[in-house]
């Protein structure tokens, strides 16, 4: 029995914070492996700012060279908004021999209360979580007897944050693995004054 990560989420654009979630998370769990899972629309979202095809590309290239992660499109491919509990089924039965974890930020750890059928997923599965700084976690919050928690905590890096910057002309560099910036740039994604909200 192996223990599998599902790491779900826009990645529009996909940052270096992602990457460090799953380098630490290699380091502090014995996984067999990653799974990212773009979504095709997140259900607390009401957009995209990059189509799919370009959030999966610059998933290859900002994962080239790790090892053991995989990219699956099974959101994107259904075509519509899938919850979390739907996503870790679907990873169940592809695994039904293996521990599925869900990867998530404190600050989505502190809202799980409002995920749909959470206690649901909280029954059967457990979460993998990075600290974000500013958000605050007490004996009280739900659901810690379902977490491991990364030992590094995570650079607050947003890709709406990165939107803005480069929205706006501004050098996005130092939050972007190189390759993901070039292809930002050379596509041109990002430059419309609808993609800085």
């Amino acid at each position: 029995m192996s223990d599998i990560a599902i790491f779900g989420g826009s990645f529009d654009p996909v940052h270096k914070a992602h990457i460090e979630i799953v380098k630490s998370a290699f380091k502090s769990f014995d996984l067999a492996k990653i799974i990212f899972t773009p979504s095709f629309l997140a259900p607390h979202k009401t957009q995209h700012y990059a189509c799919a095809k370009d959030r999966i590309e610059m998933l290859k290239i900002a994962l080239a060279g790790i090892s053991n992660v995989e990219i699956n499109c099974f959101e994107i491919q259904k075509g519509t908004k899938i919850y979390s509990y739907q996503t870790l089924d679907y990873f169940k039965e592809l695994y039904p021999n293996d521990n599925i974890f869900m990867i998530i930020g404190s600050d989505s750890l502190v809202n799980l209360s409002y995920w749909k059928n959470i206690d649901y997923i909280a029954g059967k599965y457990r979460f993998i979580v990075a600290n974000r700084k500013g958000i605050l976690l007490t004996p009280e919050t739900k659901f810690l007897d379902k977490c491991l928690f990364l030992e590094k905590e995570i650079d607050d890096i947003s890709s709406t944050q990165i939107r803005k910057l480069i929205c706006s002309g501004m050098d996005a560099q130092e939050y972007l693995d190189n390759g993901v910036y070039e292809y930002i740039k050379k596509n041109g994604l990002y430059y419309s004054e609808n993609n800085n909200s």
